[in-house]
């Protein structure tokens, strides 16, 4: 009969708690970045109306005059494009939680991918040097953890 109290059985791999920190920060950036985009896709007249509508008043008109430009050339399309590859990193994210190795794969191809978004719009000539940095670091870290997916469940196991 097994040890009911034997807690130095191992059978599946743990988080690690940066990765479980990163993985939280992931949820919410990507999570509220993929809402606002999914408004803007959906409601796009709307939106555009609300920014010009903000941009007429005088304390935000200088500061949102070049956001209606921007929302003007993203489009619609543009803004359900990135809607799409902010629903890739959230997924990407989930099968890490999981610790499932092709959600690091998922994840990072989207956040490379959102770096040249502005490129592809029109809206930059190349990516900004702080989203790259912070898209660098999750990459990183997450490269990192990848340890942990790889290992079969056998290899897990403490005996």
């Amino acid at each position: 009969m097994e040890n009911p109290f034997n807690t130095e059985q191992n059978t599946a791999p743990k988080r690690s708690t940066l990765l479980t920190v990163f993985l939280v920060l992931t949820f919410i950036g990507s999570g509220l970045s993929f809402l606002s985009n999914a408004y803007f896709s959906m409601f796009f007249a709307h939106a555009l109306d609300m920014v010009e509508y903000l941009a007429e008043d005088e304390a935000f008109g200088a500061i949102l005059q070049p956001l209606v430009a921007s929302v003007q050339q993203t489009g619609v399309w543009g803004y359900a494009f990135t809607t799409i590859l902010y629903l890739a990193s959230l997924i990407g994210a989930f099968m890490m939680w999981r610790l499932n190795k092709q959600g690091f794969h998922f994840y990072a191809c989207a956040q490379i991918i959102l770096l040249f978004v502005p490129m592809i719009f029109g809206l930059a000539n190349f990516p900004s040097i702080f989203a790259t940095l912070l898209t660098a670091l999750f990459i990183f870290v997450y490269a990192r953890e990848l340890k942990i997916f790889a290992k079969p469940a056998e290899e897990n196991v403490q005996e």
